[in-house]
This record gives structure tokens, sequence and C-alpha cells, in this order.
């Protein structure tokens, strides 16, 4: 009866474990929710005057490894990646390109990632996305 009841104990406790997202997105699901906020906030935040706002649906992938990560929006014109770094626990925008200081393994792991996900891979796929593409 104590075996039972500490097998019950082990497994309630990992389910309150933080689980990665679902293969729709790779990451962490919180910081994928965050860089996926983040995103929009910022592209909408640095649109012009007549500009057309997006949602979350523009967000083709979104591909973490630690404190990287890669974002995939899609537009009828073509692809625009976002990368972003966690400092201090914060998510922030490092620009459009994978920035220099980033070590090789993971600007190379997000591009096949994300290399994946333009040849038809689900892997890092948004399930709320809409595709918007020319080609698509």
């Amino acid at each position: 009866m104590r075996t039972f009841l500490i097998a019950g104990a082990f497994v309630v406790a990992l389910s309150f474990i933080p689980k990665p997202a679902a293969a729709a997105m790779c990451g962490p699901s919180r910081d994928v929710a965050t860089v996926a906020t983040r995103t929009v906030y910022n592209y909408n935040a640095k649109l012009g005057k007549g500009g057309t706002k997006i949602d979350k649906t523009y967000i083709m992938s979104i591909a973490i490894l630690g404190t990287y990560a890669e974002v995939n929006l899609d537009f009828p014109q073509g692809p625009i990646f976002q990368y972003w770094i966690k400092k201090s626990g914060n998510w922030t925008l490092a620009g459009s390109q994978a920035p220099k200081g980033w070590p090789a393994s993971i600007a190379t792991k997000l591009d096949k990632m994300s290399g994946e996900t333009s040849s038809g891979s689900k892997q890092c796929i948004n399930p709320n996305w809409k595709n918007r593409s020319s080609s698509g």
C-alpha cells in the first residue's frame, strides 16, 4: 500500500514539471508563449502609419534552444525572421539575423530547424499559423 502511495505522489509531482511545447512549436511552452507575444508586440510597435498590424497567426514557427530563439513570420512578400536572446530572465530582440556573437552551434541548429520547417517539416510549426506566403 505504501508503495502505491509513493508511486502516486511521484506521478502527481511529475505532472507539475514544466513540459516542452508540443511538436507544434519547439521550446519550453512558457518561453514560446513569451517570445510569440513579444514578437507580435515588437512588430506592431515599429509599424509605420497605415501598416497592417499582425497577430500570432503570422508566426509560422518558433524554435528555442536554451536562451536563444528564432521566429519565422510569414508574409505574402516572404518570411521575416526575428532572433531573440534571454538575458537576466527576459527575452530581448537581438535582430533580424543571428548576431555574430552567438555560438555557431546554436545558430546552425536554429537555421536547421527553420530549414526543416520551410521544406515541409511540421516540427516547429505554430498550430494557429495562417499561410500568407505567395508560394503557399
